[in-house]
């Protein structure tokens, strides 16, 4: 349990919550239900964690909520006006619940006071839970429920409820929406239920995504605009066809008012914004400037307090992690750096917990190598001034990396990230990768590296360790999500395929291809492209006969940094 110095006297304008928080219900003591806190976990010095909330879409004055000043509708009603009527202005529901599709013609017992004080605020807990089975060789889409449940299995992140076999396997999945494409709760319970599960290695307890969506109900209606046409994007994507006009204007209304109006919407939907245009960006394209939605976010939880806002918040941190990541994964292509600082990584680490989320459930990368990776994007735009040192002291850390954590094909995607990071510094920092023997030896042990039996001094192959990840990538599970996780380490191991590489090359386009399909998320499709400009500049001929024997030019020489413009492949 983390200890927070709470500061200050507690009001009790609030009133009395009409069950026990949960910090309370966890350990199984007595609660007197105070808000916000209650006043054992204040005695004990503890994080109050709050207590249970209703899970449905209702209009803020129709809540027991602070009535926001009649001066933010109006910017609403008259931005809205501005942007015109080209399409239906976007209803704000009255009441909606998520129900899950399967349970509605069953009634359900009401629940005892005991069970309800067991009830966790975090939209995850509310997330149906589905079985399927599944056929690798024929999916063609994300897969498919067969059965479901509106029950909740909390798990660790680093245990998670996954198993991975020829002919089945075992996820939270979404239910199959039945709505019109077209209306806003359908578009919402999509986002809820599909999206929100999209980008994730697995399920975990605070999900990033879905703590956007209690901003929808703020005046300013940026999130609500947002999450409608990402929905409404990725549906596009899933069944082939483009996308209509209604989702470019609901982006461009979000992004109008976001920028026209950023000190009126709350740092909550400010940054549940920024999170969810960035989602936009990369569901059509890896390529864009993703400086800017990220610059705002850390500008926004800059005005409103800097990162100590997410200490007794669990939403925010999960938020503010996907965030950093993104800028992370951003920087290490661009080569200018991220925009978040490293005390927020560290922050963020030092407050995490197991049983709410993990950069491994969220990206699929080791949580121990997050800030290295951190580090090597602030080397990589030092230029001139890299110090080699600090390089040298990354590379050592992520060679002695724990990875052999979790099942098999878990312990491969971390040794496919650990091998891409490896990949990574002797590309963008050739001059200072020597690998000790000691270093060679543990590879070598791991059957994480090919070769390198040199001195001290000996340099580990780019193109060896290319190899070894492509083939390490093709042995994890095709519908598995480990496998969707390992888009940039692909990505780099595909530059140093030469034309006489053809196996090696397949795997990356049979790899970019399908988890384009099965997400709906054109990154994918933005990493072949890069790839291709690669293999563009180093191919003569289609044939390896034609290849002509010249340096091999590197992803870094063909795609230089540029400020304001980059690659997404995180």
């Amino acid at each position: 349990m983390r200890v927070s110095q709470i500061t200050g006297r507690r009001t009790n304008s609030l009133g009395w919550a009409k069950s026990d928080c949960h910090t309370c219900t966890s350990l199984g003591r007595h609660c007197d239900r105070r808000r916000p806190r209650c006043s054992p976990c204040l005695a004990e010095g503890a994080v109050c964690k709050g207590y249970v909330q209703q899970l449905n879409w209702e209009r803020a004055s129709q809540r027991n909520r602070k009535h926001r000043s009649k001066e933010y509708s109006q910017i609403a009603a008259v931005e809205t006006a501005r942007l015109g009527d080209t399409t239906a202005s976007l209803p704000k529901p009255d009441k909606f619940t998520f129900v899950d599709h399967a349970e509605t013609q069953k009634r359900q017992r009401r629940r005892s006071r005991t069970q309800s004080k067991s009830s966790d605020t975090s939209w995850s807990q509310l997330s149906p839970v589905a079985v399927v089975s599944i056929d690798p060789e024929c999916s063609d889409d994300l897969i498919s429920p067969v059965s479901s449940s509106p029950s909740w299995s909390a798990s660790s992140p680093h245990t998670p409820s996954s198993v991975i076999g020829t002919q089945e396997i075992e996820l939270r999945l979404s239910p199959q929406i039945s709505h019109h494409a077209g209306d806003i709760e359908s578009s919402l319970s999509f986002f809820h239920s599909r999206f929100a599960y999209t980008t994730l290695t697995f399920d975990v307890n605070v999900n990033p995504w879905r703590a956007c969506l209690p901003a929808i109900h703020e005046d300013l209606p940026c999130v609500r605009y947002a999450a409608v046409a990402l929905a409404q994007r990725q549906r596009a994507h899933f069944s082939g066809k483009p996308e209509g006009p209604n989702t470019l204007h609901l982006k461009a209304k979000a992004l109008s008012l976001f920028a026209s109006h950023l000190k009126h919407l709350s740092f909550e939907g400010g940054l549940s914004t920024s999170l969810l245009l960035i989602a936009l960006d990369y569901a059509e394209t890896g390529i864009s400037n993703w400086t800017i939605h990220l610059r705002g976010a850390f500008h926004i939880l800059e005005s409103a307090g800097g990162i100590r806002l997410a200490e007794s918040r669990p939403n925010l941190r999960s938020q503010i992690a996907m965030l950093i990541w993104y800028d992370v994964t951003a920087a290490l292509i661009s080569r200018y750096g991220p925009v978040f600082p490293e005390s927020y990584i560290q922050a963020l680490m030092a407050w995490q917990a197991d049983e709410e989320w993990s950069i491994l459930g969220l990206n699929g990368m080791p949580d121990g190598m997050f800030l290295d990776m951190h580090k090597l994007a602030v080397q990589a735009a030092a230029g001139d001034k890299t110090d080699l040192t600090v390089v040298y002291a990354i590379q050592g850390r992520i060679l002695n990396a724990d990875i052999n954590r979790g099942d098999k094909y878990q312990i491969m995607m971390s040794q496919v990230w650990q091998l891409g990071l490896l990949l990574y510094c002797s590309r963008v920092f050739p001059c200072s990768f020597p690998i000790h023997a000691a270093a060679s030896k543990k590879l070598e042990e791991e059957n994480v590296a090919l070769g390198s039996e040199g001195s001290q001094q000996s340099l580990l192959d780019p193109h060896e360790l290319g190899l070894q990840i492509l083939e390490m990538a093709s042995q994890i599970p095709s519908h598995s999500n480990y496998q969707k996780q390992c888009l940039m380490p692909i990505i780099l191991a595909g530059c140093e395929m030469s034309a006489a590489d053809k196996t090696h090359r397949k795997i990356a386009i049979d790899y970019s291809e399908r988890w384009k399909q099965k997400t709906g998320i054109w990154i994918f499709d933005s990493g072949m492209e890069f790839l291709r400009g690669v293999w563009a500049c180093n191919d003569v001929g289609e044939d390896a006969e034609d290849v002509v024997d010249v340096k091999w030019k590197t992803w870094t020489r063909v795609f230089v940094p540029k400020p304001g413009h980059g690659f997404l492949f995180g």
